[in-house]
């Protein structure tokens, strides 16, 4: 059986296969890929969410839950919901969205195991990266 660290790493590489799937047929598609940049969207705030949660779950963890980290860690999901508002453009969603996935993989990096920090920034990188790049075709 695999141990829990392999399973992490496969799900965290399986996890940027929407990143650079939407994003890959939002810049290449034959009709226009326009119609991915939502479910581009979508997906980041989604896994965003899943960061902060991540971090809720951790706080709660604690023999003694600190207030201020419990708030913090519903600030990705609020700002990611935010982006999805009438007439926020893409471009400012996903830049707002790279900048909570910068912000989370700080966090992350101050107090998780070592050996999360690689998995963490790969994952970061490849998210980071897709929806800069269609960011940038904007």
């Amino acid at each position: 059986m695999p141990t829990a660290r392999t399973v992490a790493w496969g799900l965290a590489l399986a996890g940027l296969i929407p990143f650079f799937g939407c994003a890959g047929l939002a810049l290449f598609a034959p009709d226009g890929g326009d119609v991915w940049l939502t479910p581009l969207g979508a997906y980041g705030a989604i896994i965003l969410s899943f960061l902060g949660g991540a971090r809720w779950g951790r706080e709660l963890a604690e023999p003694q839950p600190r207030a201020l980290p419990l708030v913090l860690s519903n600030l990705p999901a609020v700002a990611a919901w935010l982006t999805f508002l009438p007439s926020v453009p893409h471009a400012f969603q996903f830049l707002v969205l790279i900048f909570g996935f910068i912000a989370m993989l700080y966090w992350d990096f101050r107090d998780q195991p070592t050996w999360y920090r690689p998995l963490r920034l790969v994952a970061t990188v490849g998210a980071a990266l897709s929806l800069g790049v269609v960011m940038q075709s904007l």
